[in-house]
């Protein structure tokens, strides 16, 4: 049903609930499935001043993908692990556009709106906003 999909994850737990949602979605030896991570960068830092502190989040991301990416390559699924640096809703849907995905699969959380606080401007709303294709949200 898809060629391409594009699962855009952090590093917390929830995102198992992502992963077999898009399993569902997929079709062993037909699907190839794009897990990314977002690396956020500081806007107004010097060039090099984060360089030791992105690389261990760029650790902790890599032994992340690895055992999401293991399980899914063991169902059956061609898969592709990547870890990008900036703003996660334009680097999500940067890679959805330039890798041609056909569906991509994320977490949402639901807003309150009764919270005064309340922030529309979530990354999963900027992304099913700008995504340059369908976007599948999945609540935990």
């Amino acid at each position: 049903m898809y060629d391409v999909l594009l699962i855009p994850v952090d590093l917390s737990s929830t995102n198992e609930t992502v992963i077999q949602t898009a399993r569902t979605l997929a079709t062993p030896d037909q699907t190839e499935i794009l897990l990314h991570h977002a690396i956020e960068t500081l806007q107004d830092e010097e060039p090099g001043e984060m360089d030791d502190f992105y690389e261990e989040l760029r650790r902790d991301a890599e032994q992340k993908l690895e055992g999401w990416a293991s399980t899914l390559t063991e169902g059956g699924f061609s898969v592709e692990s990547m870890i990008t640096y900036g703003e996660r809703g334009p680097e999500i849907t940067r890679v959805a556009e330039e890798r041609e995905v056909d569906l991509l699969v994320m977490r949402s959380r639901q807003i309150d709106r009764t919270e005064a606080d309340a922030q529309v401007g979530t990354v999963s709303h900027q992304v099913a906003v700008f995504a340059p294709c369908s976007v599948y949200l999945v609540r935990s």
